[in-house]
């Protein structure tokens, strides 16, 4: 009878041991016990391999985000995986889109990453809108290479190294809290941008965005549009008269006019908060949040050319409409 009662003990104690170690939903640090996870399903990564599998290397972000159904959530031992990437038509995609259309449906439909989609035939390797000046790293983008999930010629990591895979190194391993852009981990998504600039500041909803509304969603800041800058720096700027270009980026909702009209959040035009320190909130303040890069693009891809959100030939003023441009314009 002490037998089975001290087994009964020993079983007890690693079920409370397991549930103590299961990463918090959204959390993307890797914790004690769990580097199995993933370094046993990538060999090249450890032991006398280490570093000389160039390929598995670069694939990592891409096999580990990617998934073969159309589920945008997948499990990898006891973590969460945001999924980013699907062969079949995403269910439910998550905040940043999905590069499933910029690969089955058209270059345009997102950023052409190396690994996922062909090279954009009328852009090349180049980011339209592209100036040295804009970007901030000491390397600066080749054009001679792909475009990358991180490093110089990518989003993630530090763009100041080259190597996508050295660029994120470590960053699932650090701590992730707080949110303060100090470090590549505490870098929203780990957009860095650079070791010597600010990461991106947010707050990360739990699910990635996967089931958003008004009040579950991530949480931007416009730092966000300084990354967007690194690349295509030349899209959105004032000509010398001071007249907007393109459509303006950066500068708070309009406190009058139709602008006022948005004053409850929509996850299908997100706004830039000034202040991202509290929780989540419902409400859009007119002259206080601002127009963000991604208020109208998706970051990794979406059906529609631009990788915009919306269908923009269907989007007619004066038509009544509702959602797309009309979020914001409201009386359009």
């Amino acid at each position: 009878m002490r037998a089975k009662n001290f087994s009964i003990i020993i079983v007890f104690f690693l079920v409370i041991q397991s549930v103590f170690l299961l990463p918090p939903a959204g959390r993307a640090m890797v914790i004690y016990k769990e580097c199995e996870t993933c370094h046993v399903l990538f060999p090249g990564l450890t032991g006398k391999n280490k570093g000389k599998n160039k390929d598995l290397r670069e694939s990592l972000c891409v096999n580990c985000h990617s998934n073969a159904s159309g589920d945008t959530i997948k499990l990898l031992g006891n973590f969460r995986i945001p999924v980013v990437n699907n062969t079949q038509e995403p269910a439910k995609p998550l905040a940043g889109g999905n590069f499933y259309y910029v690969a089955g449906l058209g270059e345009r439909k997102g950023h052409n990453v190396h690994g996922i989609s062909p090279t954009d035939m009328k852009f090349g390797m180049t980011p339209p809108g592209y100036d040295r000046a804009n970007d901030p790293s000491s390397i600066g983008y080749n054009p001679a290479k792909p475009l990358t999930c991180a490093g110089s010629n990518g989003c993630h990591g530090d763009r100041n190294v080259e190597n996508p895979f050295a660029a994120i190194m470590g960053s699932h391993h650090a701590e992730d809290n707080p949110i303060d852009g100090s470090t590549t981990a505490k870098s929203f998504r780990y957009l860095r941008i650079t070791s010597s600039v600010k990461g991106v500041l947010g707050l990360e909803d739990e699910d990635w965005g996967q089931d958003a509304t008004g009040l579950k969603h991530n949480e931007y800041s416009s730092t966000i549009n300084n990354l967007c800058m690194s690349c295509h720096g030349n899209f959105h700027y004032k000509d010398k008269k001071g007249a907007w270009f393109r459509h303006p980026v950066g500068v708070p909702l309009p406190v009058k006019g139709e602008y006022a009209g948005y004053s409850s959040y929509n996850p299908d035009a997100p706004v830039g908060r000034a202040d991202i320190s509290g929780a989540t909130s419902r409400s859009v303040k007119a002259g206080r949040d601002v127009v963000l890069c991604i208020s109208c693009h998706m970051a990794h891809g979406s059906p529609y050319n631009s990788s915009l959100r919306w269908n923009f030939e269907e989007v007619f003023s004066g038509k009544g409409g509702r959602g797309a441009c009309f979020i914001c314009h409201t009386k359009k």
